[in-house]
């Protein structure tokens, strides 16, 4: 019987929110993927988005046709109602195809360059997710409309689906690489019933039950409560439960999908309709409407919405456990506080996630991580009236970019945070290993800490030599800092900043001409800080942060210790003196 709820959920859902315009959500998404083609070569073009070296060599905002775009209007193309767009379906689709790597002595067999006009060997680091990505839609492609292709084709898309997975499977990324572990089990265990290879449907199946016993483990994902990746785990998870019908798969897939939608649903914040943090990874601050929509109709909270509708054609989503909705739709009452294991790791390194929120607000931080721009290891939300919320973000800026190789420590309680920094000795700037400088010299011109608040009408203030003040709407968010920090010897001063709407304090490790910074070789790092969030009748903590003495130390070097008093946990808040191996 529980299967048979479990079934009827899935078919339901889908069925509710296509059943009486589905060629029109169809005909919409091909229309929308049309206005992007480049008539020259029939393929859908866009700005290039990433930062020039993260995988590209293309400067940001490049125009530039994408291969998993393309991979997304054939299939949109095939399941249109008009047989025309079958015909172009199939010429998209045999153009993608023709641009994957398919030669097997080749390093990238397998896998696609993210532009057509920048080929594998141009790229500044190949990716190997898009044997991942590109396998799945073409896994659904050949389930749902290979009736639609021709017969030379069909044959073509099945050995490049077959490509696809032996890429994946040579890989064989473990569960620590949360969205594309979870996506290869998929992409694998589909192809092995589409393909008749029981050795690839073996292979996801052991991969999705790696996964489990992983979380089941943990507790939770190594890639922790992240907006981006959390949401593509739940798109993978109810695409194996759509495209895979073995036993085992499924039931494995409903277990996390059940767990990874209860992590989500208490982390929502109803007042600010956010994720409350920390994120592990995020690509923007704010929760995208278009997730927040699929959030509510998974939730039974919202029904035949068009965007929702069109994003999820191709893998109907499933409803939550009825358990779960409360928390897409109370607002809490009285404060609410969370802890979370995200990974256990050596001493002094461990992962543990705290997330405290009220009617207003939302605070959360985990006890290490890096300040590269993915990470939000310390941020939080409240309400503005009339405006999107306020975002307050911990960060540490290389120049005028986040910095990869800079570490946080936080103790949090309630709506306080203490925070101790540090620096990685074999990290990049940009992106944790893509930049990485061979002797771990990094020129700059500067090097600061900054509470970022980002609001409507957000303002900041000094309230003396150690406290700061950034305040939107009602909430006020006070920053205190440590009397005489350093940073490789050198004083941090710091000061206030108002630019294009953002308030900030910020503390400043290095200002001047370009200079180098030999990380390994650096010593003398002692920088802590503390944050929390008060109401306007509110007074803050006059309570300054302490250094104290500490005998610990690993192989790394001795760390020091800093205490909060208004915490109520004299233990300190260890971090080290020097740089660390992660």
């Amino acid at each position: 019987m529980q299967k048979l709820i479990l079934t009827l959920t899935f078919i339901l859902l889908p069925m509710m929110l296509l059943a009486e315009n589905r060629d029109d959500v169809i005909l919409e998404i091909v229309r929308r993927w049309e206005e992007r083609v480049d008539p020259e070569n029939g393929l859908p073009s866009g700005l290039s988005g990433a930062a020039k070296g993260y995988h590209t060599n293309l400067e940001r905002g490049t125009l530039a046709h994408g291969t998993r775009g393309a991979a997304e209007y054939a299939a949109a193309l095939l399941a249109s109602p008009k047989k025309e767009h079958h015909e172009t379906g199939n010429i998209v689709l045999a153009r993608l195809i023709d641009l994957q790597d398919q030669d097997p002595e080749s390093r990238t067999f397998g896998i696609w360059a993210w532009y057509v006009n920048e080929p594998l060997n141009e790229m500044a680091v190949p990716d190997y997710n898009w044997a991942d990505f590109i396998g799945a839609t073409l896994a659904v492609i050949l389930r749902d409309y290979s009736d639609r292709l021709s017969d030379e084709l069909r044959e073509k898309t099945k050995q490049s689906l077959e490509f696809a997975c032996r890429a994946i499977i040579k890989r064989n990324v473990g569960p620590g690489y949360t969205n594309i572990s979870m996506m290869g089990a998929t992409v694998t265990a589909a192809a092995g019933e589409i393909l008749d290879r029981p050795d690839f449907l073996e292979y996801g199946r052991k991969r999705i039950l790696r996964n489990l016993d992983h979380f089941r483990e943990t507790g939770g994902f190594s890639e922790y409560n992240s907006p981006t990746y959390t949401i593509t785990v739940i798109r993978e998870l109810e695409r194996m439960l759509y495209l895979v019908t073995d036993s085992e798969c499924r039931a494995a897939t409903q277990e996390l999908f059940d767990a990874t939608m209860q992590t989500i649903a208490e982390h929502y914040h109803v007042p600010t309709a956010q994720w409350a943090g920390p994120h592990s990874r995020a690509y923007s601050d704010l929760l995208s409407e278009r997730d927040r929509k699929g959030l509510l109709t998974r939730a039974g909270l919202l029904t035949n919405d068009e965007d929702v509708a069109r994003d999820t054609f191709f893998i109907p989503l499933i409803l939550c456990s009825e358990s779960l909705q409360r928390y897409f739709r109370d607002i809490p009452q009285g404060s609410v506080e969370r802890s979370d294991t995200f990974a256990k790791g050596r001493p002094g390194f461990e992962e543990n996630g705290t997330t405290w929120m009220d009617k207003t607000a939302t605070l959360g931080s985990v006890s290490f991580h890096s300040l590269w721009d993915q990470s939000r290891g310390l941020i939080g939300y409240w309400t503005v009236p009339d405006a999107a919320p306020a975002v307050l973000r911990l960060r540490f800026f290389h120049d005028e970019q986040d910095f990869a190789s800079s570490t946080a420590r936080h103790r949090q309680i309630g709506p306080r945070v203490l925070s101790a920094f540090g620096l990685l000795k074999n990290w990049g700037s940009m992106h944790p290993s893509f930049d990485r400088p061979k002797d771990g010299v990094f020129t700059a011109k500067s090097f600061r800490i900054v509470y970022q608040l980002a609001a409507k009408g957000a303002t900041v203030r000094q309230l003396d030599d150690h406290r700061f003040e950034l305040t939107a709407g009602s909430i006020r968010a006070v920053v205190h800092v440590m009397e005489n920090g350093s940073f490789d010897g050198r004083p941090v001063v710091w000061r206030t900043e108002q630019i294009d709407g953002r308030a900030s304090v910020v503390g400043v490790c290095y200002e001047g001409e370009p200079r180098d910074f030999a990380i390994p070789t650096m010593s003398d790092i002692r920088m802590a800080t503390a944050v929390e969030l008060l109401q306007d009748d509110e007074k803050p903590s006059d309570a300054p942060i302490r250094a104290v003495d500490s005998d610990f130390e690993t192989n790394d070097g001795p760390f020091y210790g800093v205490v909060w008093p208004i915490l109520g946990d004299e233990t300190p808040l260890l971090s080290p003196l020097r740089p660390t191996n992660r």
